[in-house]
């Protein structure tokens, strides 16, 4: 009986993390619907699109950094390269500033300067455009010169079958947290959220910090615990239950 019930609270705490999660992409899709609406337009009135033309993705943008129940660090869509007429390559980012002010992010794309920002390989980029499933990266440092841990959330955005970039959001991990703490304080054990890396993003003891690497550190077999893998990404998170109580 402890351990059907035991395995009830994982199942659960997985899929209060999974709605969080999907209300996180929500938002994306939303964007990749406007990037996709743009394109059908110019598509039909053989004009390529430009920087200009993506005017439209603005209140999107806004509407998902004004969110009120996650602090996001900006949001936006990267560019496969020749996608837009006036740029090989592209991103429509924009940014909260740390006077919450909502500003385009500038970035370097010489690729000759020691400063360019080569996204094509990183795995936000790279993950989406090949599985063509959501994909969350992180944690990593961010970008705008916080040092915080950012977690990357990440749709891609296909037109006739072809890959034109993907529609994402940062999210601070100081943020995402408390939201996946409160799922996790839901399993009477010690409970842990890990990303693929087998690192720790949350954690219902304070036995584990954020960022902590487990793997190699625990054997994750079933005389260890229970683990459930978290569905409807391609982001090989895990929900860990070890078999030691919590309080």
């Amino acid at each position: 009986m402890a351990n059907e019930m035991s395995a009830n609270e994982l199942s659960q705490c997985a899929t209060l993390i999974n709605a969080s999660i999907s209300n996180v992409f929500k938002g994306l899709n939303d964007m990749s619907a406007q990037v996709l609406s743009i394109w059908e337009h110019l598509c039909g009135n053989t004009k390529h699109p430009s920087q200009g033309d993506l005017k439209p993705l603005l209140p999107v943008i806004r509407q998902i950094l004004n969110s009120e129940s996650l602090k996001f660090h900006g949001a936006g869509v990267v560019f496969a390269p020749g996608e837009l007429e006036d740029r090989e390559m592209h991103l429509e980012w924009w940014c909260r500033t740390q006077k919450e002010e909502i500003q385009p992010l500038t970035l370097n794309f010489n690729s000759r300067s020691e400063r360019f920002y080569d996204y094509l390989h990183m795995p936000w980029y790279t993950r989406p455009q090949q599985t063509r499933q959501p994909s969350i990266d992180g944690p990593f440092v961010d970008l705008y010169g916080t040092e915080q841990y950012i977690v990357a959330f990440s749709v891609p955005i296909f037109f006739a079958d072809r890959f034109i970039g993907v529609a994402a959001a940062d999210i601070s991990l100081h943020s995402l947290e408390p939201l996946l703490v409160r799922s996790l304080m839901r399993v009477s054990n010690e409970a842990l959220l890990l990303n693929a890396e087998g690192r720790v993003l949350a954690a219902n003891t304070p036995s584990w910090l954020a960022g902590d690497l487990i793997r190699g550190t625990l054997s994750l077999d079933k005389e260890q615990g229970r683990v459930l893998s978290l569905i409807d990404t391609s982001s090989y998170w895990s929900v860990v239950e070890r078999p030691v109580p919590r309080f």
